[in-house]
């Protein structure tokens, strides 16, 4: 009897199971003991993975993960739609960590980078769990457990993203530190800020050497990864005021760089909404009006070419008057915007036929990131290769 070795060489089979998606490799991995360990080991995931993402395969293997409410139940629950086609592949309950959470607390998607997804709750004290969608895998993050003696800590935000340096993932943190028994707890003086990082690599907590500049964080903490940085919309604050703009984190170097926002078509008279994108690859601004009395509304998009020089904005293009419009979710291709209309439907607008489609997705759309699946496990370990986003 022969093996199936013997038929074909071991280059080839691993040619061959570089095109399969991960579901298939996973059922696989049963056909016998040398594939278990072939699709197991770290140098065929890294191949996987890199081969999905060459320029001539990206669309192809890419998903958008759609969180959502169901209408009936007013549950989460997750939908995988392919990138191309926009067709649902699949729709699932929340990863097992987060069974059983209140209907009231919000599940946020942090970012996604080479198929592993950050979430977490829009609590003080979030529980934040990493999750692979294509394997299924999750991990809870551990409590940091690190003692600030100047005050009492609040967690305000978490970012996402991948070390090139060291070949990690990280997890930042970003904490407000004060004094609650203090008559002037807002006051510079009892107030300050910090932030912690988790490896993967180490599975553990440490803080940041560098400070954290002064901010405020936005309503709604609208953030985004691109290349290595992970951005927050925040109020920048200099000696005598805050500004919009953007804090950034570079999650090689862990140091913080702060960009204030461009001047024009930024304010409304009734409020103005501010959301961050990933479009070509750049951090892009997305704001519209606040005021959802209105029966119009404008959506002005600008990316940023270099992070901390406002003068590096550049604007892109306007989109509307759209009408009925609540607020945009993401970029397709061609500069089509993903929306949520007042009725909570996702819509998909193209600027170049200016035409609006509705997706007939069930349930309310939350929030859309794009991935790539991958085999990454959440093992730890730094044996990681240089990946991109997604």
């Amino acid at each position: 009897m022969f093996t199936t070795n013997e038929v074909l060489p071991e280059d080839l089979i691993i040619q061959i199971l570089l095109w399969l998606p991960v579901v298939s490799l996973l059922r696989f991995k049963c056909v016998c003991k040398s594939w278990c360990a072939l699709i197991n080991g770290q140098n065929f995931i890294n191949k996987h993975l890199l081969h999905n993402q060459t320029t001539s395969n990206k669309n192809r293997n890419a998903r958008f993960l759609l969180i959502q409410r169901q209408k009936s139940s007013n549950d989460h629950v997750f939908s995988k739609l392919q990138y191309e086609s926009l067709e649902i592949l699949s729709t699932q309950a929340v990863p097992s960590p987060y069974f059983g959470i209140p209907k009231h607390i919000q599940i946020n998607i942090v970012s996604s980078i080479n198929g592993l997804v950050c979430l977490n709750l829009n609590t003080l004290n979030p529980d934040i769990v990493l999750w692979n969608p294509a394997t299924n895998e999750t991990k809870v993050l551990p409590k940091s457990g690190i003692s600030y003696p100047q005050g009492r800590t609040l967690t305000r935000d978490v970012g996402f993203g991948f070390d090139f340096k060291t070949n990690d993932y990280k997890v930042v943190k970003l904490l407000e530190i004060f004094d609650p028994d203090s008559e002037y707890c807002i006051d510079d003086i009892n107030y300050f800020y910090a932030a912690e990082v988790y490896c993967l690599s180490t599975g553990s907590w440490r803080t940041v050497s560098t400070s954290a500049p002064r901010y405020f964080m936005d309503s709604g903490c609208y953030k985004t990864y691109t290349k290595g940085m992970f951005s927050w919309s925040a109020s920048i604050r200099d000696d005598l005021d805050f500004f919009p703009g953007i804090l950034s984190f570079d999650m090689s170097n862990e140091v913080f760089l702060t960009t204030t926002l461009p001047d024009g078509d930024l304010e409304d008279p009734n409020g103005t909404w501010r959301i961050f994108f990933v479009l070509n690859e750049l951090v892009s601004l997305v704001t519209f009006g606040k005021d959802r009395e209105r029966l119009e509304n404008c959506f002005y998009i600008w990316s940023l070419l270099e992070y901390g020089v406002k003068e590096s904005w550049i604007k892109l293009f306007t989109i509307g008057p759209l009408m009925g419009i609540e607020k945009p979710l993401g970029f397709w291709k061609n500069e089509s915007l993903f929306l949520r209309n007042n009725e909570g439907q996702l819509l998909l607008y193209d600027p170049s036929a200016q035409k609006i489609t509705n997706l007939q997705v069930d349930g309310r759309p939350m929030q859309m990131i794009t991935y790539v699946e991958s085999l990454i496990s959440l093992k730890g370990g730094n044996d990681f290769e240089e990946q991109g986003n997604s």
